[in-house]
C-alpha cells in the first residue's frame, strides 16, 4: 500500500470512529494526497536541485584553472604564444596586493585627504610609473565613488566629514609598515 492509500484508509477510519462517538465533526475540506517536502525528498524528488543542475549544464562559462594547474600542466607550452599567456596569467596580482606592496615600499602613501598619493622619491623599488598612475587613479576613483554613495545616504554630512570618517576606518585595514600621512603632513610607516 502506498502513502496516499494509507492516508485514505486512516481518514476513513477516523471519520467512522468520530461519527460513532458523535462529539467530533470532520472538517469540510480534507486534503489526503498532499505530500510534505520531506516526503517528496524521501521519494527522490529534488526539483530545485534538478533545475540547478540542468541550468549549470547549459550555461556557458570558462573552465576554472588555478595558477598551479597552469604552471604544472602547460610546461611544454613555454616556447609558444599560449605559453606566454600562461606565464603572464601566473604572475598577475590584484590591485589590492599591488597597493599593499607599494605602500610598504614607500612608492605610494595614504594621503591625509583619503586618497592614495604617489611618492616616487621615497620608493625603493623599480616601478613602472605608468602602471602606478593607472592603479592609483583607479583606486582613487573607487574611493570617490564610495564617498558619493555615503553622501547620498547621509545628506547632512559634509564631504570633509565623510572623508575623515572613512579614512579613520580605512587606516585600520592598511597594511603594517605602509606609508601614511600624519596630520602634520609628514609621511610615516604605520605601526601595528
Amino acid at each position: 500500500m502506498n502513502i496516499g492509500g494509507f492516508h485514505r484508509c486512516l481518514a476513513a477510519l477516523v471519520v467512522s470512529a468520530t461519527g460513532a462517538a458523535g462529539c467530533i465533526a470532520a472538517p469540510d475540506i480534507v486534503l489526503l494526497d498532499q505530500r510534505t517536502a520531506l516526503e517528496m525528498q524521501a521519494a527522490g524528488e529534488y526539483r530545485a536541485l534538478e533545475n540547478d543542475l540542468q541550468q549549470s549544464g547549459i550555461s556557458p562559462k570558462a573552465e576554472d584553472i588555478t595558477r598551479e594547474q597552469l604552471e604544472a600542466g602547460h610546461a611544454d607550452l613555454a616556447e609558444s604564444s599560449l605559453g606566454e599567456v600562461v606565464r603572464i596569467y601566473s604572475v598577475v596580482r590584484t590591485d589590492a596586493a599591488w597597493i599593499d606592496e607599494m605602500l610598504v615600499a614607500g612608492c605610494i602613501g595614504e594621503g591625509l585627504d583619503g586618497l592614495l598619493e604617489q611618492t616616487p622619491g621615497e620608493c625603493n623599488l623599480d616601478v613602472d610609473t605608468g602602471q602606478m598612475a593607472r592603479i592609483v587613479g583607479r583606486a582613487n576613483l573607487h574611493r570617490r565613488q564610495i564617498w558619493q554613495v555615503i553622501g547620498k545616504q547621509r545628506p547632512s554630512a559634509t564631504e570633509e566629514q565623510i572623508r575623515s570618517t572613512w579614512r579613520e576606518l580605512h587606516l585600520k585595514r592598511v597594511v603594517c609598515q605602509g606609508r601614511v600621512e600624519t596630520a602634520e603632513g609628514v609621511w610615516e610607516k604605520k605601526k601595528c
